[in-house]
């Protein structure tokens, strides 16, 4: 009796409260994926402004991942949001990201 009382108990508390706490999988994969391409961003301003890449290829970086990130992410307004941190933590990378329409 002690047994089944104990495996109700135990299958009530892993079951019962772990959708209370744990994050839905495409919203932890979500952030995972931001998180990732925002840190190429910063990496990319970084570089350019290190002399390590040339403006044609900081350039062509930051379309390719404003590019994922509008895909793969959440759209246009992932990509201001990621543009504003950007330059937030790096002002000298504005040369580099291309204006709108070009």
């Amino acid at each position: 009796m002690r047994l089944l009382l104990a495996s109700l108990l135990t299958a009530s508390a892993v079951f019962g409260g772990a959708s209370a706490v744990a994050l839905p999988p495409l919203d932890e994969l979500e952030i995972a994926l931001q998180g990732e391409a925002q840190g190429w961003l910063n990496a990319t301003c970084t570089y350019y402004d290190l002399g390590w890449i040339s403006e044609e290829q900081g350039r062509y970086a930051v379309l390719r991942l404003t590019t994922l990130i509008k895909g793969e992410y959440l759209g246009d307004e992932a990509v201001n949001r990621a543009k504003k941190a950007a330059l937030d933590r790096d002002p000298g990378c504005q040369s580099i990201w291309a204006e709108p329409g070009t």
